[in-house]
């Protein structure tokens, strides 16, 4: 795991991939040429590409070598020590272990888990976009599809996440947002 962890952390983060999809990835879906990824094992069952940046490209590429040289034979990119993939609570425990380590509990109180790896990617490509003045509401179908989301509204659930100035941004159609999720009333 002090092989793997590091690299399918980032991965997880990088490619705002589901923790499952990181664990269960095989080698051969990972082309470490181009950077390209296939994720088949989905919430959905429904394939998708995505892409590692630069960065993370070479830190994969770096991590491939060892894998190969000791694990060649087995079919997934972070394989466990009895062939198969990683199981979901070694992955956890691990993720667990390696936030204890880094002590930040008096800036995050509450537990975090890996699959706040993935909030914390599509958060940040949201803040990305409002940086740059996008339109988040035209930019959110390119995140639904790079995260295997079914539907627009799974996406636009992130945007709760971001801050309080949003709600001043132009970036947002909020007629569009509010149809979408409708108030609640008693």
């Amino acid at each position: 795991m002090n092989e793997t962890a590091p690299v399918l952390f980032r991965l997880i983060y990088t490619c705002g991939l589901r923790p499952n999809e990181g664990r269960e990835l095989l080698e051969q879906n990972v082309n470490l040429e181009t950077g390209e990824i296939l994720i088949t094992h989905t919430k959905r069952n429904k394939e998708r590409f995505v892409v590692m940046s630069d960065d993370m490209l070479a830190f994969a590429r770096k991590y491939g070598q060892r894998r190969n040289f000791f694990c060649g034979e087995n079919p997934y990119f972070f394989p466990s020590a009895n062939g198969g993939a990683l199981a979901a609570e070694t992955v956890h425990s691990a993720f667990n272990k390696a936030w204890s380590h880094a002590d930040l509990s008096g800036k995050y109180p509450r537990k975090v888990r890996v699959y706040d790896l993935r909030h914390r990617f599509a958060s940040a490509c949201l803040n990305r976009w409002l940086d740059n003045g996008e339109n988040l509401m035209a930019m959110l179908p390119f995140l639904r599809e790079y995260m295997g989301h079914n539907c627009l509204s799974e996406t636009a659930y992130y945007i709760h996440v971001l801050p309080e100035n949003i709600i001043k941004s132009s970036a947002i159609d909020w007629d569009k947002f509010n149809v979408m999720f409708p108030e609640v009333t008693e």
